[in-house]
């Protein structure tokens, strides 16, 4: 039997991580980009998350009575910075697109809630599932904007989380 000597071990070991680290890094600029333009090409881009909010909550309810943005800022966590951002509303309607009720038992309006990131184009929504992984892998690659969101909006915490500003 012949025994492999150590620099050859040595050296496979060091072909084996290179090719799974280049392997990573192909992979996540394909799931990045892949991402971006299937976002982009489903819901649009959009000049800034707050307008992008409003597009969702125009085209996902019907007989709007009332509805404002609640919060927008950028995400902080690991991957995201000032082009990841998590914007939520409150919407009072009639019904949801899909004709179900709007709102709980406990409340008469919705909650939405979404992450939108910055490319070089303007913003896209982005799935939740996924925005800290594009969002780290744009800066990486070169395809994150500017950063430039737009005004922070914060509501200080009230119970319930929405109310009325319209009566």
């Amino acid at each position: 039997m012949i025994q492999p000597s150590k620099p050859f071990r040595g050296i496979l070991i060091f072909v084996g991580v290179s090719a799974a680290s280049i392997g990573l890094i192909v992979w996540s600029w394909y799931f990045t980009t892949n991402r971006l333009n299937s976002s982009a090409m489903t819901f649009g881009v959009f000049p800034s998350p707050t307008e992008a909010m409003m597009s969702k909550i125009e085209t996902g309810w019907v007989g709007i009575q009332e509805a404002w943005i609640r919060d927008a800022e950028p995400e902080s966590a690991l991957g995201g910075g000032p082009h990841v951002w998590f914007v939520t509303a409150c919407v009072w309607a009639e019904s949801r697109a899909d004709g179900s009720p709007v709102g709980s038992p406990t409340h008469d309006f919705d909650f939405p809630g979404g992450y939108y990131v910055e490319t070089n184009d303007g913003w896209v929504p982005i799935s939740e599932s996924s925005a800290l992984f594009v969002g780290f892998w744009m800066k990486v690659f070169s395809l994150a904007g500017e950063g430039g969101g737009g005004q922070i909006i914060y509501e200080p915490p009230s119970k319930p989380v929405c109310v009325r500003k319209a009566d």
